[in-house]
């Protein structure tokens, strides 16, 4: 008998329930932030050219990438959730995991290039 192996999933639910509940934080704090500049954006008070200076600023930037990286893996964790407790056969989740991990993946890596790249 073998004692001390841990098989399946089971043995990070805690991690990652950790790592839900700190971006979970992070979105409730950044999100408003988000929201506030858009209503002023829309509302007339912030000018394009105004708001073209806010997001050029490095504070800012890092900023929008603590965010973007925070819904990501929000978003991320909540999905494999889903996946792990409805989709029953692993021949199916496996793959939708890979999919899941990819379109994530690319949904970072292309908002990343566009904070970044901004203003060069």
């Amino acid at each position: 008998m073998v004692t001390g192996t841990r098989f399946g999933t089971a043995h990070n639910g805690l991690n990652e329930w950790t790592f839900q509940r700190m971006s979970a934080v992070l979105l409730a704090i950044l999100a408003p932030l988000m929201f506030v500049l858009l209503t002023g954006v829309y509302s007339g008070a912030v000018t394009q050219m105004a708001l073209l200076n806010i997001l050029d600023c490095p504070v800012t930037r890092l900023l929008h990438t603590l965010l973007m990286a925070a819904l990501l893996l929000h978003a991320y964790l909540g999905v494999k959730v889903i996946v792990e407790d409805y989709v029953h056969r692993v021949g199916l989740r496996i793959p939708l995991m890979a999919i899941l991990m990819v379109v994530m993946s690319g949904l970072g890596i292309g908002w990343l290039s566009m904070i970044w790249a901004w203003g060069i």
